[in-house]
């Protein structure tokens, strides 16, 4: 039993690490000066629906993976 009770809290711990992250990413999106407000909603469903891939490509490629962008706005 109490093997059982250590696996579940180190769960636990995982899965609370696991939504931090993605809410810190979805945080980090919304605030996002460089993005305009479609750019905003694509890359918020994006880490929602992928998560995990979602979360890599925003810390690795960042709010314009490869300079693309939605809009013609220049900002």
């Amino acid at each position: 039993m109490d093997g059982m009770f250590g696996w579940n809290i180190m769960a636990a711990l995982v899965a609370l690490l696991y939504l931090a992250v993605i809410v810190w990413v979805v945080s980090q999106i919304v605030r996002s000066a460089e993005l305009n407000e479609l750019e905003r909603w694509v890359w918020a469903i994006a880490v929602i629906c992928f998560p995990i891939l979602g979360s890599i490509v925003w810390f690795i490629a960042g709010p314009h993976p490869f300079g693309i962008r939605l809009t013609r706005d220049p900002r």
